[in-house]
């Protein structure tokens, strides 16, 4: 009896939670929150994307994923860095690499604004 309890335990935890996989996040501090300005006149805050890094997991409760760590920065003035993190799975990450790339070309061959 015992045995088939602990089976169906394992079964349990190496689903991904919802009966599928997770969903593909984007995740944002609450210090960034509280740094954007709540007047009305602003729509947000613009930060420089100061550097990018990520890696591979395989969990057992979320599977394969691919988490990016993107560290902005707080122009002008204003100081302050924040940590805004990507969690997708892999079919999600393929397909932003390759909006990326193909946008890049499109850049590259993009004339100059306003002619």
């Amino acid at each position: 009896m015992k045995s088939r309890n602990i089976v169906a335990a394992r079964k349990a935890v190496s689903r991904p939670p919802y009966g599928r996989d997770w969903q593909n996040t984007m995740n944002f501090p609450r210090a960034l929150r509280d740094a954007i300005p709540v007047l009305e006149s602003c729509w947000g805050r613009c930060l420089v994307l100061a550097a990018i890094t990520g890696h591979a997991v395989h969990g057992v409760l979320s599977g394969r994923r691919i988490r990016i760590k993107c560290e902005v920065e707080e122009t002008g003035k204003l100081t302050g860095r924040f940590d805004v993190w990507l969690d997708l799975n892999p079919e999600a990450a393929r397909a932003l690499a390759r909006t990326l790339d193909r946008l890049a070309g499109e850049a590259e061959k993009a004339p100059p604004a306003g002619v």
